[in-house]
């Protein structure tokens, strides 16, 4: 993380921070790394979290994991929308469709099944992404909008887990799995081109892709017989 300027959030029904966490490499905050920030918030935590990271940087890998499901709107772990976004060395997850949690959610009957999950939702313009990795099942990562360019990044998931209707390029390792017996197959991208006249598209660039791929590599999903479409 170089520079970052804290954004004010507001929460639904007018919820406040319930304490702010300063982050300064040079001991002028609560503490000197990212990661020792996110640790310090307890698991059981239903308040509001402010953490201001402070000019510098911090060349530590950061971990920051959330675990839970919602509309895939409100299920991301990191939601950015600022633009000119520059992020390298940090590893984004949402554990909720984790294979052993989900068996133990479907044995007592709390869920149907894999749901939306996002590790990552982005939205702003220009971002540079170097070396991080995006952890998920379904949804892993949302491209939502803007134009975004991913080096050396890992990507993992299993159900149309990079999609979105931004404009980006990957130079990429993307590792695939089957969900479970009941769910033998997936999808890596669902691109989100609504028509012909809009301009979102994405570029898979010395990528590596694991062997779970199949031989046709792509599906017409919902829409068989829109082939021509293609470009």
């Amino acid at each position: 993380i170089s520079i970052a300027n804290a954004d004010e959030c507001t929460g639904n029904g007018g919820s406040k921070f319930g304490y702010p966490i300063v982050v300064d490499k040079s001991d002028g905050g609560n503490f000197t790394s990212v990661q020792s920030a996110i640790d310090s918030i307890p698991q059981e935590n239903h308040q509001w979290v402010k953490v201001q990271i402070n000019p510098g940087k911090d060349r530590s890998v950061t971990t920051i994991t959330f675990d839970a499901h919602n509309r895939t709107d409100e299920s991301a772990t990191f939601t950015s929308m600022a633009d000119n976004i520059v992020a390298k060395g940090i590893t984004f997850k949402n554990s909720y469709n984790h294979p052993l949690l989900l068996k133990h959610a479907l044995s007592e009957r709390k869920v149907l099944g894999v749901l939306q999950a996002v590790a990552a939702r982005i939205l702003g313009d220009k971002y540079s992404i170097f070396e991080c990795g995006f952890l998920g099942l379904q949804d892993t990562l949302w491209d939502a909008s803007g134009r975004h360019y991913f080096i050396k990044c890992h990507i993992e998931g299993a159900a149309g887990f990079i999609f979105g209707s931004g404009q980006y390029i990957y130079h990429i390792n993307v590792t695939t799995g089957a969900l479970f017996s009941q769910y033998p197959y997936g999808y890596i991208t669902a691109q989100g081109q609504g028509s012909s006249d809009d301009t979102s598209g994405v570029i898979f660039q010395e990528t590596t892709m694991n062997a779970d791929v199949v031989p046709q590599g792509w599906d017409a999903w919902k829409f068989p017989g829109k082939e021509y479409v293609l470009n």
